[in-house]
């Protein structure tokens, strides 16, 4: 990976080669010698594993990709596993395991960010735990449900200046197509993020599951990367595990909402929770809940200390100083240029046409993004949140800005190359 650089790719890579299940399942970075690599080199920020051929239950045949364009053909892809920071677990209670066959595809999308200015090498290694085919085990279906539904970048930003303790909520609503019993289940968030539930609209909206992120100490490496190039995710997301299983009856609906702090804004977010499905027979209406069911929350069972209040953390603008180096800034060179309601910004490689702008409250900026390599423009800190999705070929963004106030905007594929601010004047009172 190039210094400084926000990498994203789709990959085609090969399965355990087995008639079988699998019952568990990890990720990490390692060197070439299989050692752990640190996050002040590089970070994983997300992966995901996905079954080529086997359907997607809650997509169907459309999806969104990096470049924030739907796929002109069917897709056929089961996502089964993914992590983050937290480097979440696949584990399924005793009995129960993912059905595989030996002639599988498998694919990944993953997304590695390098922390440092020179140019840096690593694998990825995953540790899949299976049975035989002859274990005779419970399959189970992956269901996967997201705020943000088929989409290779399922971002959305939280807007902030609510109160205090104030929520922001997306939901995603699921009719499931199949009656069985949940035995195990996840989430995914990043910085910002309360908790993620799982609910039953048709059973008044009982919880199914909670996933509750775990918080590093202020100590935590998270919190001491440099360059900050986001806002630090959570070290670990509580699961669900059940060997009775939670049931569900075909027809009826499940709910993910994704509940974020709403008083501060938090951009390029993610809300999303994977379940594992048993089907089988259940009795109709809301059966009792299972008496066995377990929250486990990672960070716990490790010993490592946390916090379960979100905590506060602002973006800062990170540039390039004459050497190379990354450093804090507070805007990128150049004069302010005060432009008209309407005004367009162009983004192309590697630079903001008008680095540093001031617009009058109520105005509406436009971005026109270059001909071919993908670029957004992000909030780091400011009033209010924003980001747009993925875009080039000259496609287009626009912001309203009402709030008063300075934004430190950067792009999310390329944060120390590509900032700005945009400076919203006081409404100047007759």
């Amino acid at each position: 990976m190039s210094p400084y650089q926000v990498r994203q790719e789709l990959k085609v890579v090969s399965s355990p080669g087995i008639d079988g299940f699998i019952t568990a399942m990890s990720v990490n970075v390692v060197d070439p010698n299989g050692a752990a690599v640190p996050i002040r080199r590089l970070m994983l920020h997300h992966i995901v594993f996905a079954a080529v051929g086997k359907p997607n239950p809650t997509c169907g045949t459309t999806f969104t990709g990096f470049d924030s364009r739907p796929y002109p053909y069917k897709v056929d892809a089961q996502p089964f596993y993914g992590a983050g920071e937290e480097r979440n677990v696949l584990v399924l209670p005793q009995g129960y395991g993912y059905r595989i066959g030996k002639n599988d595809v498998w694919a990944v999308v993953w997304m590695l960010m390098n922390h440092r200015n020179v140019s840096d090498h690593a694998l990825i290694r995953w540790t899949v735990t299976y049975e035989p085919a002859s274990a005779n085990l419970t399959p189970v279906t992956p269901y996967w449900l997201d705020v943000r539904n088929c989409h290779a970048d399922p971002i959305y930003s939280v807007p902030g200046g609510g109160r205090k303790n104030s929520t922001y909520k997306q939901t995603y609503t699921y009719t499931m197509p199949e009656s069985g019993r949940i035995v195990a289940g996840g989430g995914h968030v990043h910085g910002g993020a309360k908790d993620l539930v799982v609910s039953e609209p048709d059973c008044n909206n009982r919880t199914v599951y909670t996933s509750r992120p775990a918080w590093g100490e202020p100590s935590h490496p998270f919190y001491h990367v440099r360059p900050i190039l986001h806002e630090p995710g959570p070290i670990s997301m509580s699961g669900f595990l059940s060997q009775q299983g939670y049931p569900i009856s075909q027809g009826q609906r499940i709910r993910l909402t994704a509940n974020y702090d709403n008083q501060r804004p938090h951009t390029r977010v993610m809300g999303i929770s994977a379940f594992y499905l048993a089907p089988q027979t259940v009795p109709k209406g809301c059966p009792a809940k299972p008496t066995d069911a377990l929250s486990i929350q990672p960070a716990e069972v490790k010993g490592i200390p946390f916090r379960t209040k979100t905590p506060k953390f602002i973006v800062p603008l990170t540039g390039l100083d004459a050497n190379g180096h990354a450093h804090t800034i507070s805007r990128p060179p150049g004069k302010t240029v005060a432009v008209k309601n309407g005004a367009t910004v162009s983004a192309v490689d590697y630079y903001f046409s008008k680095p540093n702008v001031s617009i009058a409250p109520g105005s509406t900026l436009y971005w026109n993004f270059g001909p071919t390599t993908l670029h957004n423009v992000t909030l780091a800190n400011g009033p209010r949140g924003f980001a747009s999705p993925n875009l080039n070929d000259g496609r287009t963004f626009k912001f309203h800005f009402k709030k008063p106030g300075t934004y430190r905007l950067f792009c999310g594929l390329h944060p120390v190359q590509m900032t700005e601010t945009v400076t919203v004047r006081k409404k100047k009172h007759r």
